[in-house]
């Protein structure tokens, strides 16, 4: 509580500062009346008189917005301009020192302002040309285009070029400046992108454009029509960060947020929108549980902050929150990623919330971090357009577990158990590759987007197809995104529509089939035309290992999900009170499917169940209101920028998961449409419910464009807590200050830019516990655990243990940060230093017997910190006539540990086993321990031979006259014993530090990235080995099985499973995508064309022995976790990918 209490008085005391201060400098500048406002047109006009420049603009835009502004003397035009329009709904745009043109905020290509902005760009141009001077008087720029064409003397010798100018996604640019080298002449792209050019056949063009790089194309003597694709700029995206109710500029952000655009993203044959932002954002991990298409993803923002409630962050779809808890029903592996609903190529953006001043306006789903999702839209004014995006992909696992060839095996059991050698086949099976495959994968995405005067659209279709690198696994998906937005009322009334909605198809490796695979006798054959087991080869042992290939080939493991995404949105600007702004957000999110498991009587595991169907249904809704005032204004007089926002928010999630389990099975003639032929049947159904419902709102102020200060608060009632413990306030404190505006600055660094310094402070919640945890619940039994009373049975209802005093985790976080920009904006970056601490955190512990319905309750008792550093780097290394490099980097490094997890002191009290291993019953090979980071490993230091090699286990090595534990294990408590007590910790899955690297080269229409990304510090248990690396296995298991090389290293006749042997340094570096491209010039008819080959996984640098050492959850499953454990788990493959875009 200290830290609680600590971060609650820094909140307080900031907050009581700057609303202190803040009221004594307004009253400092009280002694003159506010100025009125005035009409915008009429300040335009004033001010171009003033500064001898003009202002072009659509009258019908500018309508009768007032603004409230006084002209400052000696003020820059620039500043003056910037303060004018901070507050109202428009920007502009400068052609050289005189011209501006002013457009609504997000409508750029507004038909009469294009128009209108053409004009002076021309002027500006003949100006130059004709060796004329405008002034003032001079202002009609239709009158005075006319007569600066007339005066230019006739050009000979020319041709005359047609083009258009489009973005890299097939938008038109629309004032893109067009510059011959080495000539005075040149021109600007019209409202479609479109321009004309009277010049020399030999001509080299340079085209330049804010927000994109430039690009320079020399003519052939023979072109008279061109088309190009500007690229975008990073570092200039990056200017504007979409935060939770709101967007803001990089230069005013006072929290740890970062938005990643399209461009940016990781390329790849990507399923889910989780693997677009692998290596690319400080602090942010990616952890896949697996290789398979579609599969699970972990995120990490700056570490996990609980340990038995959900450590994923919240993710946010175009303004609706939604769940995003994977199907995993009873009975089943794992189940498939629920973002794979959403196609990757229909997202725009994707921001990182970090820290609490980011994440607090979510309150108590803040505490991992928010992702929030941002789609793709048609623009007001933008040109009607097609977009086709598809790539074709090859996937491979050239890796494999070392183990015995055939020969070596009947050597080796030869060697140590003869007895055993007449059970050997006589075949040469190599089992992993009977069961891996070359893997082929397709994605198409078809999109028709546009807009009118006031109204955009965007359509989109998808389909998806990636098989897996191990036989009859596939992911599948049709996706269908539509968008739409509309204007009413000169803009007063803002109505946005969006609808996403995808069927995913799935079928399932079974995951032990890996780890047979690899176990399996290589001198057995694949099939056995005589067996009885669907023709494959089967022990007659019903305990023995069963057949890798038979298990993939007869068992059918498929599911078929729905989800639908969408929301509206109205916003509605008040005429009267430009400066205030009302928006509802009504939206849904609908998820129904279907997990069904068909094991037929001929397959070998089915000994004892005769056949078994499984079908499980899921149907989830949640549905969402918001309703939030939007208020900003420009208190010009006292240099303040106010900007509040204030809400109510709703949500109500319900579901329903209906599940059936037949078995002893007539026959399999029937498929999954034999239960009624079944013997056996069972059936059940659990309905939840809960509700969220949320006060927030958040206020920024800006004093003088120097000091800027965000307080945050969100109070939050949930129905996963008693009413004792359901609601909860959540506040932050963010201050920054502009360092590189102060004066004393000014000229003794010229090399560094925008320098600023942030703090931020607060408090966020996590309610992921999941439904009824405070309340005592029973559940019903199955047909096998009934209890007879006399000649009948009676279902069995099971209770359940409970803490009605359950409540929220609460984190507590500080962080303090540096922005900055160097060199004239060529290199850009933030560095953060961040602390949270989570409290209350939530334990399963051990209750007195007698004392509640279990002997082990979820319960409020532990403690959870995480410290760390983040740095991320943007920089444009070169630019040049045809050669242009980009980089960027980031790098985190975190470091977490347990400091409670009790309520009572006990020195021998060691912790709490986690991670459950293959390889004995109920063996657990990670700890949960009060100093030690969640999950650490706890093994035995094994002993060392002089060349590092563990002891074997074979031989008295102390002499003792006995061969037990003390001959191969430290006794790290000196009591002379070796036992459990000796066992300590030893590295974690977590990494201590994260880094990744991407770079960017253009050569004229050749385009070339690569991306690394890598780990520090991650450990990782290889269970494959500890398993399969003793004799025991051709010894004393039921029938001889394969061993892994490693026995040849270590002798061990027995499992080792707890020896720090098998606990591996997994720090990796990993050449994770490289990338060639070609885009077309020249395309008549195209507005856009590129093609491009691609390569993901090429290269992994690590001294990990197993496939990977990237190990996620390997269970897949949060409540059952095994994270960094080495445990049959589906491989990731190296793919390579050809692909085209299209736009038209």
């Amino acid at each position: 509580m200290g830290l609680f209490w600590s971060l609650s008085k820094t909140i307080s005391v900031a907050s009581w500062l700057w609303c202190s201060l803040l009221p004594a400098t307004l009253l400092a500048f009280s002694g003159r009346p506010l100025p009125a406002d005035r009409p915008l047109p009429d300040l335009l006009e004033e001010m171009g008189e003033r500064y001898q420049v003009f202002f072009t603009y659509d009258a019908d835009l500018l309508g009768d917005t007032q603004v409230n502004f006084e002209f400052k003397e000696g003020e820059q035009l620039e500043t003056a301009i910037d303060r004018l329009l901070r507050y109202t709904n428009f920007r502009y745009e400068s052609f050289g020192e005189k011209y501006f043109v002013i457009y609504r905020e997000g409508d750029r290509d507004e038909r009469m302002t294009k128009k209108l902005k053409k004009k002076i760009r021309q002027i500006e141009q003949l100006e130059k040309r004709s060796g004329l001077n405008l002034q003032r008087k001079q202002s009609d720029p239709e009158n005075q285009l006319g007569l600066m064409i007339e005066s230019l003397a006739d050009q000979k010798e020319k041709i005359d070029l047609q083009g258009t100018v489009h973005s890299s996604t097939g938008e038109p640019l629309f004032g893109v400046n067009i510059r011959l080298l080495n000539e005075p002449s040149g021109t600007i792209t019209g409202p479609d992108g479109a321009f004309t050019l009277h010049l020399p056949p030999y001509a080299s063009l340079e085209f330049s454009y804010v927000g994109f790089k430039p690009q320079v194309i020399s003519l052939d003597g023979r072109t008279t029509t061109l088309a190009v694709n500007l690229q975008p700029d990073q570092l200039a995206l990056q200017e504007v960060v979409v935060l939770g109710y709101g967007t803001t500029q990089r230069g005013d952000q006072t929290g740890v947020a970062q938005t990643v655009q399209e461009e940016a993203f990781r390329k790849g044959a990507n399923v889910s929108p989780e693997q677009l932002l692998n290596g690319r954002v400080a602090g942010l991990q990616v952890l896949s549980g697996n290789g398979e298409p579609g599969g699970q993803m972990s995120v990490r923002i700056r570490g996990g902050g609980s340990l038995n409630a959900s450590n994923e962050p919240l993710y946010v779809i175009d303004g609706v929150p939604i769940d995003n808890r994977p199907h995993n029903p009873s009975g089943f592996q794992s189940g498939r990623n629920p973002l794979n609903a959403l196609n990757p190529n229909d997202i725009e953006s994707i921001s990182v919330l970090k820290d609490a001043s980011a994440t607090a306006i979510y309150g108590s789903r803040g505490a991992n971090g928010v992702l929030l999702i941002t789609t793709k839209k048609g623009s007001i004014g933008g040109r009607d357009q097609i977009t086709y995006d598809a790539w074709l992909s090859m996937a491979t696992n050239d890796r494999r577990v070392e183990v015995l060839s055939p020969e070596e095996f009947r050597h080796t059991v030869q060697d140590k158990a003869p007895r055993r050698f007449p059970e050997l086949g006589i075949s040469d099976t190599d089992w992993q590759d009977e069961i891996f495959r070359k893997a082929y994968g397709q994605n198409h995405t078809l999109g028709v987007s546009g807009g009118g005067k006031d109204m955009g659209y965007r359509a989109s279709l998808g389909y998806l197809r990636q098989d897996g690198v191990v036989q009859s696994a596939f992911t599948e998906r049709y996706s269908l995104s539509l968008s739409y937005h509309q204007q009413f009322l000169q803009d007063q009334l803002k109505l946005e529509a969006n609808f996403k909605g995808a069927k995913t198809r799935d079928r399932f490796a079974i995951q032990s089939t890996i780890g047979n695979a690899i176990n399996f006798d290589p001198t057995q054959s694949v099939h056995d035309e005589a067996s009885i087991w669907g023709g494959y080869f089967e022990y007659a042992m019903d305990q023995a290992i069963k057949n890798p290939v038979a298990e993939l080939d007869l068992t059918r493991d498929l599911s078929d999900n729905y989800r639908s995404i969408g929301n509206i949105q109205l916003e509605y600007r008040y005429p009267s009170i430009p400066s205030l702004s009302v928006k509802t957000n009504l939206g849904y999110d609908l998820a129904t499917g279907e997990r069904k498991r068909y094991l037929p009587k001929a397959l070998r595991n089915q000994y004892s169940s005769q056949g078994e169907i499984r079908i499980a249904n899921f149907f989830r809704a949640s549905l969402l209101w918001e309703s939030y005032l939007h208020f900003r204004k420009d208190l010009a007089n006292i240099d303040t920028r106010i900007d509040a926002t204030a809400g109510y928010s709703y949500q109500d999630f319900q579901s329903e998961y209906p599940e059936i389990r037949a078995w002893e099975l007539n026959n399999d003639v029937l498929g999954f449409n034999g239960t009624s032929f079944a013997g056996e049947f069972f059936g059940s159904n659990s309905t939840l419910q809960n509700r969220l419902i949320s006060f927030f709102g958040r206020v920024n102020l800006q004093w003088r464009e120097k000091y800027l200060m965000t307080v945050t608060v969100r109070r939050d009632g949930s129905s996963r807590f008693s009413p004792d413990n359901r609601w909860g306030t959540f506040p932050s404190v963010a201050l920054a200050w502009k360092i590189g505006e102060e004066s004393f600055l000014h000229g003794i660094s010229p090399w560094v830019q925008n320098l600023k310094l942030r703090f931020s402070a607060g408090i966020t919640g996590n309610q992921e516990i999941g439904d009824y945890q405070y309340l005592k619940t029973y559940q019903f039994g199955d047909s096998q655990v009934r209890y007879q009373f006399g000649d009948q049975f009676v279902t069995t209802v099971r209770p359940g243990g409970s803490d009605p005093g359950l409540k929220w985790e609460e984190t507590a976080s500080l962080n303090v940060g540096l922005s900055f920009d160097l060199w004239q904006g060529r290199v850009r970056g933030e560095l953060d230093y961040y602390y949270r601490r989570t409290n209350d955190l939530l334990s399963r512990v051990i209750v007195p017997a007698g004392v509640n319905l279990t002997d082990i309750i979820l319960t409020n008792i532990g403690s959870l910190n995480n410290e760390g550093l983040e740095l991320g780097l943007d920089a444009r290394l070169l630019r040049r006539k045809y050669f242009q490099w980009d980089v960027s980097a980031n790098l985190s490094v975190n470091h977490s540990r347990i400091s409670r997890l009790t309520n009572f002191s006990d020195p021998r009290f060691q912790g709490f086993s986690t991670g459950e291993i293959s390889g004995g019953a109920g063996n657990r090979i990670q700890i949960l321990r009060v100093g030690q980071p969640a999950n650490a490993f706890f093994v035995f230091r094994h002993k060392r031979d002089e060349n590092g090699l563990p002891l074997s286990d074979q031989f008295d090595h102390n002499e003792d006259g006995r061969i037990n534990l003390a001959d191969i294990y430290e006794d790290t408590n000196g009591d002379g014993i070796v036992n459990d007590n000796d066992k300590v910790p030893y590295g974690k899955p977590a990494p201590d530090l994260l880094f990744g690297f991407s770079s960017d080269w253009q050569f004229g229409q050749w385009d070339i990235s690569c991306t690394w990304r890598g780990q520090l510090g991650n450990y990782v248990y290889n269970n494959i080995q500890s398993v399969g690396g003793n004799y025991d296995r051709i010894i004393t298991n039921i029938v001889p099985t394969n061993l892994t090389r490693s026995v040849q290293e270590t002798g061990f006749l027995h499992p080792q499973y707890f020896s720090d042997y098998y606990v591996e340094d997994a720090s990796f570096i990993r050449l994770d995508q490289v990338s060639v491209g070609y885009t077309f010039t020249g395309l008549s008819r195209l507005g856009y064309l590129r093609l491009y080959a691609m390569a993901n996984n090429l290269l992994v640098l690590t001294g990990y022995s197993g496939l990977d050492p990237e190990i996620g959850n390997a269970s897949g499953n949060e409540d059952y976790p095994k994270y960094g454990i080495d445990d049959n788990v589906f491989p990731r493959a190296r793919t390579f990918m050809i692909g085209v875009k299209l736009i038209i």
